[in-house]
């Protein structure tokens, strides 16, 4: 049998992170030449030094914020060792509304009706394949929390990040044909 965990992102974090930091950034076509998607993370250690900070742009067919807020959380639980226990800090409401539904709950088919079924369906994959222990705060938004706003100055800085759009492209074009065949 293959122990081997099905990986999307090349960083490994230290066993020493105890929060992530995560957040999407979504720019509508009404505000950028074209709709972009946006993620970043930040890892944490008890003591509250940051250890390592990622940040990239998303392809997609059908872009949107939440999809970027998910996105964060996948390539962050991706990045962890295996049976870590962690916090995750998010300032998207939503989506800690839909980790009790796909996530805290048993497989429900109600799921494949979600848009983003592939990445809940991902999470809990990762989560199971590494044993991860996951809890999810609530972060007010855009206010005095510098952890919260160094995340989302991040994510924001990937739409002009002109080195990260040539990264990947292939991979990214792979990963919106699966999107697009499954929606």
């Amino acid at each position: 049998m293959n122990n081997q965990v099905s990986r999307i992102s090349d960083i490994q974090l230290p066993s020493s992170v105890s929060t992530l930091y995560i957040d999407g950034s979504f720019l509508p076509p009404s505000s950028h030449p074209i709709s972009s998607m946006a993620y970043a993370w930040t890892a944490i250690d008890p003591d509250g030094f940051i250890l390592e900070s990622h940040y990239n742009n998303i392809s997609s067919i059908f872009p949107s914020a939440l999809r970027s807020e998910i996105f964060a959380l996948l390539h962050g639980l991706d990045s962890l060792p295996q049976n870590s226990k962690i916090t995750v800090a998010t300032d998207c409401a939503q989506l800690l509304s839909l980790w009790s539904l796909y996530v805290d709950a048993p497989f429900i088919p109600r799921m494949l009706k979600e848009s983003n079924h592939l990445l809940w369906s991902s999470i809990r994959t990762i989560m199971s394949q590494k044993n991860l222990d996951v809890s999810l705060i609530k972060v007010p938004a855009h206010a005095d929390d510098p952890l919260n706003n160094h995340v989302d100055a991040l994510a924001k800085a990937a739409h002009n990040d002109s080195y990260l759009s040539s990264q990947n492209c292939w991979l990214l074009a792979f990963y919106n044909l699966i999107l697009y065949l499954w929606i």
